[in-house]
């Protein structure tokens, strides 16, 4: 959470927003008869402008930025020369260039190494500590109560954005693929958000763990400090789901992974799981390994949430070839759950087995 929002919401008399912050991995309610604000002050906002913003960009993210708009946003990944993930930054267009989400535990390495490129090129990277994130979820059917005359007109698809003088909104992915629980990603100026706060007093509020929660059974991956360097980007499905381009041309990595779409056979990737959860049992961050009786590197959690149905929900990049019914963490038997969308590789795994 930035210094600016934190003394605005003292300022205001709004501290239990803050406290949303400390709710850690464990989502206590997840109501569906009413919207729910979501804290993301987690996410740091970046601005990337400049007459070679595009160029230089183009040059370091693995999507093709040509697909980037005000009106239209991506996910992209940024990877080291050896084709590992250093981050999965949203992108946002401006008129004068591009606005970046990262979560802030990874803020700093991405921004030293981002810079380290620009070089003589026409760029400036610029820290907004004046803006910040609300996750917002509506509820069953999409209503969005009290909020929907604030945010007006909404972006009708996913990655769609609707953009004003005071900031961005983002429709996300929804929970479930269905539309009928829609999410949306407010990026906005510290004095706006907290107008949009005020506006919903009344609706339930929640931490960033709900906003992860839907983040899992939507089968979105993230990079936080847990795993960096950990994943190519296949391992995290992001061929598909619009994070990965195999025509826009060179960035560090590229090599390595065109050849695995092309020459080479996927070992692993990332699939959806459910675990029983009590209160006293550890809950698995990032990063953390999957094993079966045979196998102590069968897997590693992408990210994982307890919810409030007494289980955790997490994602994890496993092997290809792997038994659903044999990963276990800390003792406990994994279940495999669906994505809302299909899994090539794996289709290919049932095809050979019979």
């Amino acid at each position: 959470m930035s210094n600016e929002w934190a003394e605005a919401l003292t300022l205001t008399g709004m501290e239990d927003i803050a406290a949303l912050r400390e709710q850690g991995a464990s989502v206590s309610v997840d109501t569906e008869a009413q919207p729910q604000l979501v804290d993301l002050s987690s996410l740091c906002v970046v601005d990337i402008t400049g007459d070679d913003a595009t160029s230089f960009l183009q040059g370091q993210f693995s999507n093709d930025l040509g697909k980037v708009s005000t009106e239209h946003a991506q996910i992209t990944g940024y990877c080291t020369p050896k084709g590992r993930l250093l981050a999965l930054p949203i992108v946002i267009g401006l008129h004068d260039g591009y606005r970046l989400l990262i979560p802030a535990d990874i803020r700093e390495g991405f921004l030293k190494r981002l810079s380290m490129f620009i070089m003589r090129a026409k760029v400036q990277v610029s820290e907004r500590k004046d803006w910040t994130c609300t996750g917002i979820q509506t509820a069953r059917g999409g209503e969005l109560g009290s909020l929907a005359g604030f945010l007006g007109n909404l972006p009708a698809s996913v990655m769609e954005v609707a953009s004003d003088a005071h900031g961005q909104l983002l429709r996300w992915h929804d929970t479930d693929g269905s539309g009928s629980r829609a999410r949306y990603l407010y990026v906005a100026e510290i004095p706006r958000q907290l107008a949009l706060w005020r506006e919903g007093e009344q609706l339930p509020k929640a931490g960033q763990a709900l906003w992860r929660l839907g983040d899992i059974r939507a089968g979105q991956p993230s990079i936080t400090a847990g795993v960096l360097e950990a994943f190519v980007p296949q391992m995290l499905n992001l061929q598909l789901v619009d994070g990965l381009s195999f025509t826009k041309g060179c960035y560090p990595g590229q090599e390595i992974v065109a050849r695995m779409q092309y020459l080479g056979k996927l070992k692993r990737h990332m699939r959806r799981f459910s675990m029983p959860h009590a209160a006293d049992q550890v809950i698995p961050v990032p990063g953390d390994a999957l094993v079966t009786a045979t196998d102590e590197d069968a897997g590693r959690v992408v990210d994982a949430v307890a919810g409030p149905d007494g289980l955790i929900e997490l994602l994890a990049v496993v092997k290809v070839s792997g038994s659903d019914d044999s990963l276990s963490f800390q003792g406990r038997t994994l279940s495999a759950r669906e994505l809302p969308y299909e899994l090539p590789s794996l289709a290919d795994v049932r095809q050979d087995a019979g």
